[in-house]
This record gives C-alpha cells, structure tokens and sequence, in this order.
C-alpha cells in the first residue's frame, strides 16, 4: 500500500513540475531573444550529459550574451526582439567508438557555426524602427583569434554574433 502511496505522489508532483516548467529559456528585457522550436534546430547536440541540460545551457548563454552585446547600443525605450529559427553549432558530434562512454565534438574548417533569425527593432512609442533577417555563418571561424572568449566552449558562436552586431546592426541603430 505504501508503494501505491508514493508511487502516486511521485508520478503527481513529476508531471505537476513539467507542466510548470518552461522548456527553453527565453531572454526578455530591452533585448528578447526566442528559440523558435529548438528540436528542429540543425546541430544543437550534446557530446556528453543530458541533452536538454546542454540546449538549455547553448541557449542561455548565446541568449544572455546577445543581451551584453546589444543593450548598450539601444537608445532610450528601444527594445529588439530577436527569434531564433535555426542553429548550428561549430563542429559536428561523433560517436567515439569505445574510446569513452560520451560522443565528442571535432570541431574543423568543414563544421562552421551557422545561425538564422529574425529581428525587429521598435521605437519607445511602440513603432517599428528596423526588421530584418539573417542568415549567418562564419566559415573561417578556425583561423582567427577567440582569445576574449577562449574559455568558453560557445566561443565561435559568440564571436560569429559579436561579428553580426558591429557589422549589421549597429549600423542601423
């Protein structure tokens, strides 16, 4: 009877915490970045660990730093809404064959770091200042300096986004 008890509360409180969970960390303030159904998202794998726990860490991150990179340039009132639809990550997951238990990531010049998403910029009364769409990836990612993010496994993809920031939309604002 005591298993049936617990059994009952487990499964209870289990599905209570997944519906009150929210999936995908989703950045709001001046600077709003969505993840538009990440599970379609080209190579957001984990070589190793729980693959949520991985996505959530790759979008928390990429999220907050696209909230340090891109606040101090948004005027007063100003706010962008960034929505990922595709990402794909420096390197691909490969198995490793007995090696270890985990899959590794080989990151080389074939494997480039690879974003797309959409943007709207507004205005503080509310009107839309600049929209647009990008498709980006940095194919020589390999050959130039990470040394500001070098110990950051999302090193290239940071950089890809600093990359698009002061060539794209800096400009802009």
């Amino acid at each position: 009877m005591r298993r049936m008890i617990w059994l009952a509360i487990a499964l209870f409180t289990g599905s209570a915490m997944a519906e009150d969970a929210p999936k995908w960390p989703t950045q709001d303030g001046d600077v709003t970045v969505i993840w538009q159904e990440p599970d379609n998202y080209r190579d957001v794998k984990a070589g190793s660990g729980v693959q949520s726990r991985y996505q959530n860490h790759v979008f928390a991150t990429l999220g907050k730093h696209l909230q340090k990179s891109i606040e101090p340039l948004l005027a007063e009132g100003e706010t962008i809404t960034i929505t990922v639809t595709d990402l794909d990550l420096a390197g691909d997951v490969r198995p490793s064959f007995g090696a270890t238990p985990n899959d590794i990531r080989i990151v080389k010049s074939v494997y480039p770091p690879r974003i797309e998403f959409s943007y709207e910029v507004k205005a503080a009364d509310g009107s839309v200042k600049v929209v647009g769409e990008e498709k980006i990836a940095d194919l020589g990612f390999d050959t130039r300096s990470t040394t500001r993010y070098r110990n950051d496994t999302l090193r290239y993809e940071m950089r890809m986004l600093d990359d698009w920031v002061d060539r794209t939309l800096k400009p802009q604002l």
